[in-house]
């Protein structure tokens, strides 16, 4: 069961401050840590063969490419040498894609590869499809599992837009940028390779364009806002997109916003949620926030984001990185504006019968990643158990309910009979839990 506070959230620990608390530093071609040696562990069992066929090069592609990368996914935000003394910190001039020495200590070195067209030191030499199983399944063109590769947001990617973003990385100016390989331990690797998923068979079609709220969850989730604005690794997670994850780059460090439609949080309208996104908050806002590559989406896609943001759950938690920081009782962390936020008490509820509440009784398996819970009684009460907590269900009316610990309220659906057939969590996305027969 998805939980915020009180409890961390367990189901995307690989996301560690959302960019791996990254180090942005100069990168090198000799730099300190040896090259890996040959190590023994396990073998990435989600490999599939890379298909060498060229993918089709056509100016429709090539557009929607450029805009995917320049303007909804990260790409440029990890892969890019960053000029820090401009507005929101862009790519440096000419070394767009060209790779970054990310982090890099006594053991471990992670290096975002240079994803231009270059034959020596860049993406020239991989087959397309090479490149399309490393963005949305986490494996490399040589096999090994990438670290602090946003795959699990970039599976979402619909198949033609995935190979646009190929079909437009071809196109960039190739830059030589020789980079030294990632060096991981093998515990490390192994972990990565556990989390792996098996290879998406199916194809996946295109986003669902057919209303506002389709169209900006579309946009949001392959943008990962829930990977940068929940806070994963805190001792108190606050919930879903309600801020506070600490973000780090060499020096620079900030927390990020709370982005639910609390007070606290962002209350904005459409139009002053565009101009925000355009200008940086008046250039407020911390470049570890990648706006620059934001601020190039239309006006319609930023309106239809902010449309679907305004479904999830307010949450109280104030984080302003202007601040000084004091200590924030919601997500136990040191941040601006920490000492103002206060722990809500949970709904008073209403009344129902132990007849009317034996009804959600039942098994429940998500559909994301197959995790079963169960709805039961504890004495009079109805409680939610997972595998490692079981939390109390407040009534909140016709067929709603508060999970003590969660990050939302849930509701129950109903099938053509009156038997309840699945538990939803309303999110950007919701998150369904199917009800297992008895």
């Amino acid at each position: 069961m998805r939980t915020g506070i009180g409890i961390l959230l367990g189901g995307c620990v690989l996301l560690a401050s959302g960019v791996l608390a990254m180090a942005q530093t100069a990168p090198a071609a000799n730099a300190s840590v040896a090259p890996a040696p040959p190590i023994a562990v396990p073998s990435v069992p989600y490999a599939r063969a890379v298909d060498p066929t060229p993918l089709e090069r056509t100016p429709a592609r090539i557009a929607r490419g450029k805009y995917l990368v320049e303007g909804v996914t990260p790409c440029l935000f990890c892969h890019s040498p960053r000029d820090y003394e401009q507005p929101g910190a862009p790519s440096k001039e000419g070394m767009k894609a060209a790779g970054v020495l990310m982090v890099e200590d006594k053991d471990t070195r992670v290096v975002a590869p240079n994803l231009t067209p270059d034959m020596e030191t860049g993406a020239g030499r991989w087959p397309d499809d090479a490149m399309v199983r490393a963005i949305r399944e986490g494996v490399g063109h040589d096999n090994r599992p990438l670290k602090g590769m946003w795959w699990w947001a970039f599976r979402r990617l619909s198949d033609e837009d995935v190979r646009s973003i190929v079909v437009y990385l071809r196109t960039l100016p190739p830059v030589h940028n020789p980079l030294p390989p990632t060096h991981i331990s093998d515990e490390e690797r192994a972990k990565l390779i556990k989390h792996l998923q098996p290879p998406l068979t199916a194809p996946v079609p295109p986003p669902d364009q057919s209303t506002p709220l389709a169209r900006g969850r579309y946009l949001i989730g392959v943008a990962d806002c829930v990977g940068c604005h929940t806070a994963w690794e805190a001792p108190r997670n606050a919930g879903l997109y309600a801020g506070g994850n600490l973000i780090e780059r060499g020096e620079r460090k900030a927390f990020s916003a709370n982005l639910t439609p609390d007070p606290t949080g962002m209350p904005y309208d459409e139009k002053t949620f565009v101009t925000f996104m355009r200008n940086g908050k008046f250039n407020t806002l911390s470049p570890l926030m990648p706006w620059f590559v934001f601020r190039n989406m239309s006006d319609s896609d930023l309106t239809d984001i902010r449309t679907s943001m305004r479904r999830l759950w307010p949450v109280m938690h104030r984080v302003n990185n202007s601040e000084k920081p004091t200590h924030c009782p919601v997500c136990l962390q040191d941040h601006g504006g920490g000492d103002s936020n206060r722990i809500p008490p949970p709904p008073k509820g209403v009344k129902m019968s132990h007849s009317a509440l034996g009804k959600y009784l039942g098994k429940f398996k998500a559909r994301d990643d197959g995790e079963l819970v169960e709805v039961r009684f504890d004495g009079a009460h109805l409680v939610l158990a997972a595998p490692h907590e079981t939390n109390a269900m407040i009534p909140m009316g016709e067929h709603r309910f508060w999970v003590v610990g969660g990050v939302e309220p849930v509701h129950f659906e109903f099938d053509e009979h009156g038997g309840v057939s699945r538990m939803v969590e309303t999110d950007v996305e919701d998150y369904v839990y199917d009800r297992v027969p008895d």
